[in-house]
């Protein structure tokens, strides 16, 4: 059998990079299932938006992965190593606030993956419909509802098994992408595939700004602007918590803006007032819930048909709800009851419930929970009828769900828009009667021509 191929992906989120590093045999026709997981790598340090002032450090942050990966990789294969970059919605954000800074940072990424003896092919930021549409795809690529071998020996799209919707949740962005049962009615939430040979119609949507980490620091800025001193108090951190903040670092993000009056200089004093009813109430003046005219929406006026099928929920969705063992396939009013508790609890018992935990997540586990539960209930109109239907995870056959592998499919043309044509591998005793065959025939061939010299000689001597 050949060796097996790598493939390189950066995942350059809004919060912290990673490198996956994946790998697949040469030998077979590519289909599900066949490519898998090597090696994630957590690159250390910020993400690489956080490097706006300092480009060539987002580039240097990236070196020790890639050192860890031409460990992995063979040194004669490197050079056919496909490597990508994707950046997600902190570069996006980067991007609208300053768009010569952006490309700076991606600049210094590309010269430093650029340095590595591998088949680099550009560093890029997603938009917000690819990073859902690609997540859609690794979802469904690794549960073998797009295509599957079948006992006939042959790549078959799967007969009466329904695709499953995406649900990621990053630091700056959230993004929802499935199936519906009806024709898709604005375009800009339209998403075409053509798959195995079989077209998926989707729908498709990235709400930037609505990722865990920029919605809390929004919660915060509505929280600092209804109240009239430098003391805020918080509903959804726990009861005795306190912690302080500048007015700069409140508002350093494009997600929040600052009051025209608010001077950067102030510290802020945040107390957790441990409030659920409030904390609920404060996350949902996040949103705009009202749809108008235009038909059934998600939020903030956006079109989104009803939801249907099966969801995977990753990313972030997956580590809030863990933290808090919530990801069993736990009921509704499990839920709400746990997430109840969690907010009710002050900052002395959370450190008992959580000793192993950081200060940062005993802070945000409540208001976290919060905020992914009105998410899903009020934003994509799940309901206690729809929420078994969704699924939170990390990994399926031991490989990380995200964008990663459907952007890397996609770009290495490892999902054909066709189906890909059977494979089937010769037993060996033919292998070694053909190549006898062919030996015994090559040894006649060159007595024939070897006789045919010697005839022609013999008939030359006869005419002299």
């Amino acid at each position: 059998p050949s060796p097996p191929q790598y493939g390189l992906v950066f995942d350059a989120g809004s919060t912290h990079t990673s490198l996956y590093t994946y790998q697949w045999r040469a030998n077979k026709e590519n289909g599900t299932g066949i490519v898998s997981q090597v090696e994630a790598c957590s690159v250390s340090g910020p993400g690489i938006s956080s490097y706006a002032d300092d480009p060539a450090g987002a580039g240097a942050s990236l070196k020790p992965c890639l050192d860890r990966a031409m460990k992995i990789i063979p040194a004669e294969q490197q050079r056919e190593t496909p490597t990508y970059l994707g950046a997600t919605a902190g570069m996006r954000l980067l991007r609208e606030e300053n768009s010569s800074k952006a490309e700076q940072v991606l600049a210094e990424v590309s010269k430093a993956i650029g340095e590595y003896p591998v088949d680099f092919r550009g560093a890029r930021i997603l938009t917000g419909s690819e990073e859902g549409s690609f997540g859609w795809i690794t979802v469904n690529y690794l549960l073998e509802t797009l295509v599957k071998f079948s006992f006939a020996e042959k790549w078959e799209h799967p007969q009466d098994t329904e695709v499953l919707g995406a649900l990621d949740l990053g630091g700056a962005s959230t993004q929802i992408t499935f199936q519906p049962g009806v024709p898709v009615e604005d375009r800009n939430t339209s998403v075409f595939f053509r798959l195995y040979g079989t077209n998926y119609s989707l729908y498709s949507h990235s709400y930037l700004c609505y990722g865990q980490s920029q919605a809390l620091k929004m919660l915060l800025a509505a929280l600092h602007q209804a109240s009239s001193s430098t003391q805020i108090k918080h509903p959804c951190y726990p009861q005795g918590y306190q912690e302080n903040i500048t007015v700069a670092e409140l508002y350093d993000s494009p997600c929040v803006h600052a009051p025209s009056s608010a001077s950067p200089g102030p510290v802020l004093t945040v107390t957790g007032t441990g409030d659920p009813a409030a904390c609920a109430m404060a996350v949902r003046r996040l949103f705009n819930f009202t749809c108008g005219a235009q038909g059934p929406c998600g939020f903030n006026g956006v079109y989104q048909p009803p939801v249907r099928g099966q969801f995977f929920a990753f990313s972030g969705f997956y580590h809030s709800l863990h933290f808090l063992n919530l990801t069993g396939g736990q009921s509704l009013s499990l839920v709400n009851a746990t997430i109840m508790q969690i907010c009710n609890s002050s900052w002395k018992q959370v450190q008992e419930l959580f000793p192993m935990a950081s200060r940062t997540q005993l802070r945000d586990a409540c208001t976290a929970s919060s905020y992914i539960l009105t998410l899903l209930l009020k934003g994509y109109k799940f309901n206690i009828t729809t929420w078994p239907s969704i699924h939170f995870i990390q990994q399926v056959a031991n490989v990380d769900v995200g964008w990663t592998l459907g952007y890397m499919l996609n770009l290495t043309n490892m999902i054909p828009s066709e189906p890909p044509t059977a494979v089937t591998e010769l037993p060996r005793s033919i292998w070694i009667a053909a190549t006898l065959l062919l030996a015994i025939m090559l040894i006649l061939i060159f007595c024939l021509l070897k006789a045919m010299c010697c005839h022609r000689n013999s008939l030359g001597y006869e005419q002299l």
